[in-house]
């Protein structure tokens, strides 16, 4: 027993501040991805279209490449936990919005689409800011664990939180949905009151806003690790892991079942990845950082190529599983490698440029995908997006360090 305390994911974990953040983290991602699953179904009963589907993507991310470098570099030189507070507050305020119009029966296309738009505002300064105040409160030695938790508790959204949304809206319908994405939201936004970060998360560098910015863009460059870290990143994100947003149209146009078992189609992958994420979390050391990360996003991308082209539930169910699994290592190993590699002044930035290129791929990808299953089929769409997007990341990963040597951890003075 002593043995298993001891091990770095426990450690972590016996931080108090890291368990409410953690905490905090889990009721926000049920909420969600329970969300994205409630909205895809009520934006494809309100239009039966598949691009609009498409748009709640679009509208997510779009508010991340003009913003996302502002964003890290604010993480850098403000009160991380003020910024953290605020945004989970907005959270709730905007769920509140959107119930209140369902419970009215006023509930348009638009209306979503301009909420989740703020929502998308918002999160481009939610993520760098909670990935960089992972690492003031776990450490360097530690930071591997605290982002397999992290990873955890995103899979363990998909997980619970598309399940919980199919079979809300199942018997529930779309008010009762809400009502329960608003009750997460309260209880997570209770949660980040609670934490206390470290002094060293509010250092204010000296550098000019402008030139702070144009820094972290350099080292993105600059550094092989972060750069082909980013550019896989771009990839996925552009062509395979919008996937998640079409599953209500899978479900219905492909695999023909309702909603609960397309909440459990979207629940396969996160099943995968949270038990993926649990076998890095109790891993002591990583040698080769990138090989979790390229090894992985290589599964996914197949996983979801395949997952395409198939009409039968359980086969659909199983491949995503295992695509699950491959999304621990990506996932886990994307932040951790861009943090290692990045002097502690600099990783809401380096986060910021994570964002920038996450949000860049989704928006291309989620109008894209919807603009090319609007004139053919989603399993065009999407299977042909996935394949393409293995083909670009086979010579990043042949270019860059990533495969072929560890991670070269930042050294002061370096």
């Amino acid at each position: 027993m002593a043995r298993i305390s001891n091990a770095p994911v426990f450690v972590v974990l016996q931080d108090r501040n890291f368990q409410y953040l953690w905490a905090a983290r889990w009721c926000h991602e049920i909420s969600r991805r329970m969300e994205l699953i409630v909205l895809g179904y009520l934006v494809f009963e309100l239009t039966d279209s598949a691009f609009q589907v498409g748009l709640i993507s679009v509208f997510l991310n779009v508010p991340r490449p003009p913003l996302s470098l502002v964003a890290g570099m604010l993480a850098d030189r403000l009160d991380r936990w003020r910024i953290l507070a605020t945004i989970h507050t907005f959270y709730l305020v905007l769920a509140s919005c959107l119930l209140a119009l369902l419970i009215l029966d006023l509930v348009e296309p638009w209306h979503v689409f301009l909420i989740v738009l703020a929502q998308g505002t918002a999160k481009v300064l939610d993520d760098p800011t909670r990935r960089a105040s992972l690492f003031d409160l776990a450490g360097q030695d530690r930071i591997a664990q605290a982002m397999s938790l992290e990873t955890m508790t995103n899979n363990g959204g998909k997980i619970l939180g598309p399940i919980a949304g199919g079979l809300l809206l199942e018997f529930y319908g779309f008010t009762g949905a809400f009502m329960v994405l608003v009750a997460l939201d309260l209880v997570s936004a209770l949660l980040i009151l609670r934490v206390r970060l470290p002094a060293r998360s509010t250092l204010i560098g000296r550098t000019t806003f402008l030139t702070g910015i144009r820094s972290g863009i350099a080292h993105s460059f600059s550094n092989k690790f972060v750069l082909g870290v980013l550019t896989i990143s771009l990839v996925m994100n552009g062509m395979v892991l919008p996937v998640q947003y079409f599953i209500p149209v899978i479900a219905t146009d492909v695999l023909r079942v309702g909603p609960a078992l397309g909440g459990l189609l979207g629940a396969a992958d996160g099943i995968g990845a949270f038990a993926g994420a649990m076998v890095i979390a109790t891993r002591r050391r990583f040698s080769f950082h990138g090989r979790y990360f390229a090894f992985g996003a290589i599964i996914v991308a197949v996983g979801v190529a395949t997952v395409a082209w198939s009409p039968w539930f359980l086969v659909s169910f199983l491949v995503l599983f295992t695509a699950g699994v491959g999304q621990s290592g990506f996932s886990t190993m994307q932040s951790t490698i861009l943090m290692l590699s990045t002097a502690p002044e600099m990783r809401g930035r380096i986060m910021g440029s994570q964002g920038l290129v996450n949000g860049l791929g989704h928006f291309i990808g989620g109008v894209e995908i919807g603009a090319i299953a609007q004139f053919f089929t989603i399993s065009v769409a999407i299977g042909f997006n996935a394949g393409v997007g293995l083909l670009l990341m086979l010579p990043v990963m042949l270019l860059t360090p990533l495969v072929k040597r560890p991670v070269e951890f930042y050294q002061p003075g370096s």
